[in-house]
């Protein structure tokens, strides 16, 4: 994984503001499009709240991850959260944590989160993302705001100065994918053998199956005019905790310039394997934007 793609998971505002005397306004998102609520377990999300002690910004700096940074912790449905990084973004402070395997969640699909420093604690509700396909990390280029996509044959990015091609292997980041197989424990990066992968479809009575498609030229929710583009890997990115990588070769489109980029989730009733029979509802990532020569 590129140092830019490690700077996109971690990075967070630099600023500095006097403490609050308690913790809470407590808000949890997708560490990718900060979108409402808890992803998956092993997923990274991002805590939004007031009243933690923060000078700036202070990164975990090791691995593997610890469960404490400047005295904050957080556990979510009773497990400790491994921490990617704490801040003050003056109003208010953020946390990036992976969420932990062990988080219990109540059959009203939601958890309690406490966040805690130095004997001061506050808490919140937080509702589990069920059956979601992750959120693609995103970048800034010239302006622009893009999905954290590289080119994997140097693994430089692709910008607007430096689109994708096609027929060429592409390589986006996301997070908040189904647990993989082989599990990694909480905090641990992911190994490069064996590669922990998405389950994909085999003779079970209920599989999934993962399709990119790219086409378009707005970000909108329909597939009826893009493309598919067949996936070579979809699991975590090696040496990385909670970062997931598809890895996808583009397809022939009848346009260029920004195309928005969905990753989609099937699940299918499976009859003799095949996963294109009998097909029930997909869930598909929010889109993002990728430039396309």
């Amino acid at each position: 994984m590129s140092q830019l793609v490690q700077a996109v998971v971690a990075a967070l505002a630099v600023s500095v503001a006097p403490a609050c005397a308690q913790i809470g306004n407590i808000v949890v998102t997708s560490a990718a499009s900060f979108q409402n609520g808890m992803p998956d377990r092993g997923s990274l999300a991002t805590i939004f709240c007031t009243g933690l002690a923060v000078n700036g910004v202070l990164n975990a700096g090791q691995l593997p991850l610890p469960t404490a940074l400047a005295g904050v912790t957080v556990t979510a449905g009773g497990a400790p959260a491994p921490l990617l990084a704490v801040a003050n973004l003056g109003a208010y402070q953020q946390i990036n944590f992976q969420v932990p395997q062990a988080m219990v969640v109540s059959p009203d699909g939601t958890m309690q989160v406490v966040v805690s420093q130095n004997g001061t604690s506050g808490s919140g509700t937080a509702t589990f993302v069920y059956h979601s396909p992750g959120a693609f990390f995103q970048v800034i280029s010239n302006g622009r705001q893009l999905g954290a996509f590289q080119h994997a044959i140097d693994y430089s990015l692709v910008t607007t100065d430096n689109p994708a091609v096609a027929g060429e292997t592409i390589i986006g980041y996301l997070t908040g994918l189904p647990p993989v197989v082989p599990a990694v424990p909480d905090g641990q990066p992911a190994p490069a053998s064996p590669l922990p992968v998405e389950p994909q479809p085999d003779t079970q009575a209920r599989i999934v199956q993962f399709s990119v498609y790219v086409g378009g030229p707005f970000p909108v929710y329909d597939l009826a005019n893009q493309a598919a583009s067949p996936i070579s890997y979809i699991g975590l990115s090696p040496g990385s905790v909670g970062l997931y990588q598809v890895n996808f070769v583009l397809s022939q489109l009848p346009f260029t310039g920004l195309q928005a980029v969905q990753l989609v989730e099937t699940y299918c009733i499976a009859i003799s394997g095949d996963c294109r029979q009998r097909p029930l509802s997909p869930e598909i990532a929010p889109p993002v934007l990728m430039p396309v020569q």
